[in-house]
C-alpha cells in the first residue's frame, strides 16, 4: 500500500463509508471515512481486481494508498451519470431503465467463479444474521436453519445492486457497476432478492412532503414492477425461488446500519415472515 502525500482535493461526491476525489488523468481516489475497517477496504480491492478479470464491465482498481490516515482505493474513471440519477432526471424512461438494470444484473449472474477471492453468499448472510443483536436465541437459529437449506451456487453476485451503483455512459450504450466491497459468489436469485429488498424497504426522510413521498413511492412500484419482471423473463429464475431468499436477505441487512425508521420496518418485515415459529426448527 502507497502512502499519498496530503493535498487539497475537491470532493466529487459521498456516501456512507467514503467521499470520492478527482486522483490523476482518468483516475479517482475513494478515501474511506476514518476508522473504517481496513480489511474492508482491501476485500474491496480484491474483489474488484478479481471481478475486473473476469471481463465485467466494472472500474479497474489501480492501487490501495493510505491519505491523511485514511485508506484509499485509486480507481480508473468512468465519465457517466448512475442510473438513479438518470431515472430522477428523466421519470418518462423509469420503465425502460428499470429493464436495463435488469439485464445487466442478468449479464454478471452468468458468470461464476471457483476461487476463494470471492466470499460465498451463505457464509456472509449467516455471520451477518448472527451479529443482528435485535433476533431472540431461537429466531436466529431458525433463520440460519432456513438459509442452510436454500441452494448454494458459485455465480458471480454484487450484493448491493441498486441504480447508484450502476452507472451509464454519455453515449447511453457503455455501462458500469461500481461499490463491490460485498461482492460475493452464490445464487443469482439471492442477490435479486437483495435488490427487492433494498428497493422495497429504502425511505425518503420523515420530514419529506407528503406529494414527494407519494411519487416515491409510485416511482419505486414501477421500477421494481419491471426489473423484476424483465429479471424473470430474461433468466428463467422465477418469482417463487427470489421470494425464497427473501427472509435471510432481509434478515441479514439488519446488521447494517440504517435508519432506524427503515430498520424498524425491515425487522417487521421478518418477523411478519416467522410468525409462527414452528415448535420444531
Amino acid at each position: 500500500m502507497e502512502r499519498q502525500e496530503d493535498n487539497e482535493l475537491e470532493c466529487m461526491g459521498q456516501g456512507r463509508t467514503a467521499e470520492i476525489y478527482p486522483y490523476a488523468d482518468n483516475l479517482l481516489l475513494k478515501l474511506y471515512r476514518p476508522g473504517f475497517s481496513r480489511e474492508a477496504v482491501e476485500t474491496e480491492f480484491r474483489i474488484s481486481q478479481r471481478v475486473y478479470e473476469k471481463g465485467l464491465p466494472v472500474p479497474r482498481a489501480v492501487q490501495l494508498l493510505e491519505k491523511d490516515s485514511r485508506l484509499g482505493v485509486v480507481f480508473e474513471r468512468f465519465e457517466g451519470s448512475t442510473l438513479l440519477s438518470l431515472m430522477m432526471q428523466q421519470p418518462a424512461e423509469l420503465e425502460q431503465l428499470s429493464s436495463r438494470m435488469a439485464g445487466y444484473h442478468y449479464r454478471l449472474h452468468r458468470l461464476q467463479d471457483g476461487s476463494s477471492t470471492m466470499p460465498a453468499q451463505k457464509n456472509m448472510l449467516k455471520h451477518a444474521i448472527q451479529r443482528v443483536s435485535s433476533f431472540s436465541e431461537r429466531e436466529r437459529d431458525y433463520l440460519i436453519n432456513y438459509l442452510s437449506r436454500l441452494p448454494e451456487m458459485s455465480y458471480i453476485c454484487h450484493g448491493d445492486y441498486h441504480p447508484d451503483n450502476i452507472m451509464l455512459a454519455r453515449d447511453g450504450e457503455q455501462y458500469c457497476i461500481i461499490d463491490w466491497m460485498t461482492g460475493m459468489t452464490g445464487d443469482p436469485a439471492g442477490d435479486v432478492a437483495r435488490t427487492w429488498v433494498i428497493l422495497m424497504s429504502g425511505n425518503l426522510p420523515d420530514d419529506e412532503a407528503p406529494a414527494i413521498r407519494e411519487a416515491f413511492d409510485r416511482a419505486r412500484s414501477i421500477m421494481l414492477q419491471h426489473y423484476l419482471e424483465r429479471y424473470i423473463a430474461l433468466s428463467g429464475i422465477t418469482r417463487e425461488q427470489i421470494e425464497a431468499w427473501m427472509l435471510p436477505v432481509a434478515a441479514a441487512r439488519l446488521d447494517e446500519s440504517l435508519p432506524p425508521s427503515e430498520a424498524a420496518q425491515l425487522l417487521e418485515f421478518v418477523r411478519t415472515r416467522l410468525r409462527p415459529l414452528p415448535e420444531s426448527i
